[in-house]
C-alpha cells in the first residue's frame, strides 16, 4: 500500500468535504441577507432563556438540502432537526444561527456554523457571520479569515490574556453558586479582560484570529463548537475539552468536538488558571453524579 497516495487522496477528499460545508453556510447566508436585518419573532424551547426563531429552522433545511445533495450518505447533528443517521463514515456539526438572542435583536454577532468529521476526526469547518461580512473557515491545508491564513498567534501572559466565556452560567449557579461567583470573581482579577460575545463559535474564531487569547466554556453541544475547534487547531492554537462525567461510566470514547466542556487558547501557550477551573469543574461535576447515581439506587 503506498500510504503517501493514500494521504493526497483523504487530503484531498477532506477538503472537498470542508468545501461543501462552505457551500451549504453560503446558501444558509444567503437567505438570512433576502430577510434583512432587525429584531424577529422568537419561540421558546426549554425555557426563556433558549429561543429559536423560524429563521433558524429555515437556515437549517436549507443547509441540509446542501449537505444531501453532496453527500447523501453523511449522517447531519443539527440544532433544529436532529440527528440524521448516514451510512457513511462523515458528519456534519450543524448550527444555522449561533447566536440566536443577538440575531433576533438585530445584533450582528450571530453564525452559521458547520464541522466536518470523518470517523469522529474534525477535518475541516466553517463559521459564517453574514452581517459581519466574514467567513472563518478551515480544512486540512490550515484555517482562514476569507482569503487570509490564519496563525500563528502570539502568545500573552495570562495577566494580558483577553477571555471571552460565559461562565457562570445559570446552571453553573445552579450547581454552586458560591463556587461559580468566587471562580468568576478570581478569574477577573486574574486575567487581562474577560468578555462574552453570546455565541459560541465566534468566539472560537475570534480566537483562531489572534482577537482574543482564549474562550472557555463549561455546557455546550457539538453543533456550537465543532467547526471552531478545527479552525483554532488549524490556526496553530490547542483545545482541551472534559467529559464531566465519572471514568469509567461509559466505554464509548468521547470525541472532543461532543464533550461539554471546553478552554481553547489562541496559540499552544495553555492557561492553568483556565485549565484548572475546568479540572475543578469536572471533578465537581463528577462527584455530584455519582451521588446522584448511588441515591438513585438506594
Amino acid at each position: 500500500m503506498n500510504t503517501d497516495s493514500s494521504a493526497t487522496a483523504n487530503t484531498v477528499e477532506h477538503a472537498k468535504l470542508a468545501a461543501i460545508a462552505r457551500e451549504a453556510a453560503t446558501a444558509a447566508a444567503s437567505y438570512l441577507a433576502e430577510i434583512g436585518a432587525g429584531p424577529v419573532e422568537r419561540e421558546y424551547k426549554a425555557n426563556a432563556h433558549d429561543i429559536v426563531t423560524i429563521h433558524d429552522r429555515a437556515c437549517e433545511d436549507r443547509i441540509r438540502e446542501v449537505l444531501l445533495e453532496r453527500c447523501p450518505k453523511a449522517s447531519i447533528v443539527g440544532e433544529e432537526g436532529g440527528t440524521l443517521e448516514g451510512t457513511s463514515a462523515v458528519t456534519f456539526y450543524v448550527d444555522p444561527i449561533d447566536g440566536t438572542s443577538n440575531f433576533a435583536t438585530g445584533n450582528p454577532l450571530y453564525a452559521i456554523s458547520i464541522g466536518v468529521a470523518v470517523e469522529g476526526v474534525l477535518v475541516g469547518g466553517v463559521v459564517n457571520a453574514p452581517a459581519l461580512g466574514r467567513e472563518f473557515w478551515s480544512d486540512t491545508s490550515g484555517a482562514y479569515l476569507g482569503d487570509t491564513r490564519l496563525g500563528p498567534n502570539p502568545e500573552r501572559d495570562f495577566a494580558d490574556a483577553l477571555v471571552l466565556t460565559g461562565f457562570p452560567g445559570l446552571r453553573d449557579l445552579r450547581d454552586d453558586r458560591a463556587f461559580a461567583e468566587r471562580e468568576r470573581h478570581a478569574l477577573l482579577e486574574r486575567a487581562g479582560a474577560v468578555r462574552q460575545l453570546g455565541s459560541a463559535a465566534l468566539e472560537l474564531c475570534f480566537v483562531a484570529g489572534g482577537w482574543a487569547d482564549a474562550t472557555t466554556l463549561t455546557r455546550i453541544n457539538p453543533w456550537d463548537i465543532a467547526a471552531g475547534f478545527h479552525i483554532v487547531e488549524k490556526a496553530g492554537g490547542s483545545v482541551r475539552t472534559w467529559t464531566c462525567r465519572p471514568e469509567g461510566s461509559n466505554a464509548t470514547v468521547v470525541v472532543p468536538q461532543e464533550c461539554p466542556a471546553y478552554v481553547a487558547c489562541a496559540s499552544a501557550k495553555r492557561y492553568e488558571e483556565l485549565d484548572s477551573l475546568l479540572d475543578r469543574i469536572h471533578t465537581s461535576r463528577c462527584e455530584r453524579s455519582l451521588r446522584d447515581e448511588g441515591a438513585h439506587h438506594e
